[in-house]
């Protein structure tokens, strides 16, 4: 019942959602009588670092970074960030640093107490120090890419993350067969996802992965509770589990979500949109001192309502159906009759209702 994530909506973007239309939802979202907080996510595609273009590209992105600040008002705190390099290599600290001074001076951040502020890094590339240089600039977590499978690099991950000061770190593993390694599993990273490429997953595979996690001590075992309802995976679905401190922001924590960087995404209170993901078009519009949005959509009452649901899914791992109903005056049953219907042809014991 989830394979369709977004509702469809994916089909209706379109480039009439232009800079006036992202200038005119960050406005009435302004105005909301309770106006949302804000998570922001950081892209860099896969550029060679300390190149000319590189440096190009990080220049860009702290004058996006100072555009798109202006349209958001400065009493809303920033309670998430994500900083995501395309490429293989280590964390870059002198980049980060300025783009991290850009956001600090354009945003307010929330209190570290209140914030969930992560950074992917490649285990392989990892050199000492890296991660105590992002601890120091205000990452909390290490979204340890462990895709490559390496499990010797990973662990090495894992334990510099521990040393160098990360509240947690957390492991996204490729799924082959039902079994993770053992090893990962003894190392307890604090959250610890499947990526399941190219496929569903199947209760074939997914029920003893789901029992090896359960007897490790992970807790909250279910679709990745990372991924916000509005942004689709990094291919396939994922199943995590969560020990210790891997807790992170709900996804259904009512936020906007502010993308910057080539192809970024962005969900602006009732719409979604996406930057142009063409490199030189990108450059060229942030030259001209314009918001390089690409393309986008306002989002109909049902893909809305939909977003709720997966949110509060994903977030708790049920549903309130009657909580559900009195916020958006629908009548569950009819709203998602195919989905409930999905539900109900599954094995005993994997959905209840109370």
């Amino acid at each position: 019942p989830l394979a369709n994530r977004d509702g469809g909506f994916r089909a209706r973007l379109s480039s009439a959602f232009d800079e006036s239309a992202y200038r005119s939802e960050a406005a009435r979202s302004n105005a909301d009588p309770i106006p949302r907080p804000l998570a922001i996510s950081l892209r860099v595609p896969s550029i060679p670092p300390r190149s000319r273009q590189r440096e190009g590209y990080v220049e860009r992105l702290v004058r996006e970074i100072e555009l798109v600040a202006r349209l958001f008002d400065r009493d809303r705190d920033v309670v998430a960030l994500h900083f995501c390099d395309g490429t293989d290599a280590a964390p870059q600290a002198r980049e980060i640093e300025a783009l991290m001074g850009s956001l600090e001076r354009h945003f307010h951040f929330a209190p570290p107490s209140r914030r969930d502020f992560s950074i992917r890094v490649e285990p392989q590339a990892l050199q000492a120090g890296d991660l105590a240089a992002c601890v120091a600039l205000g990452f909390q977590c290490a979204d340890i890419d462990a895709r490559a499978g390496n499990l010797t690099a990973t662990l090495h991950a894992v334990e510099l993350a521990r040393q160098q000061g990360m509240r947690s770190a957390c492991v996204e593993w490729p799924l082959a067969g039902s079994q993770p390694p053992a090893e990962l599993l003894d190392a307890r990273p604090d959250r610890l996802a499947f990526f399941l490429p190219g496929h569903a997953p199947d209760l074939a595979t997914l029920e003893p992965l789901a029992t090896a996690l359960a007897g490790a001590g992970y807790t909250d075992i279910g679709l990745d509770p990372r991924l916000l309802p509005w942004i689709d995976p990094a291919g396939g679905a994922q199943l995590a589990g969560v020990a210790r401190a891997g807790r992170c922001l709900k996804p259904d924590q009512d936020v906007d979500l502010i993308g910057i960087g080539a192809g970024a995404v962005s969900r602006i209170r009732d719409s979604v949109c996406q930057n142009h993901p063409d490199l030189a078009t990108w450059e060229a519009t942030l030259d001209l001192a314009g918001l390089p949005v690409w393309r986008g959509v306002t989002l109909d009452t049902a893909e809305r309502r939909r977003m709720a649901v997966v949110g509060e899914l994903l977030g708790t791992g049920g549903i309130a159906i009657e909580a559900f109903e009195r916020r958006h005056a629908v009548a569950f049953g009819e709203q998602f009759a195919g989905e409930m219907a999905a539900l109900e042809a599954l094995p005993a014991g994997l959905c209840i209702r109370t």
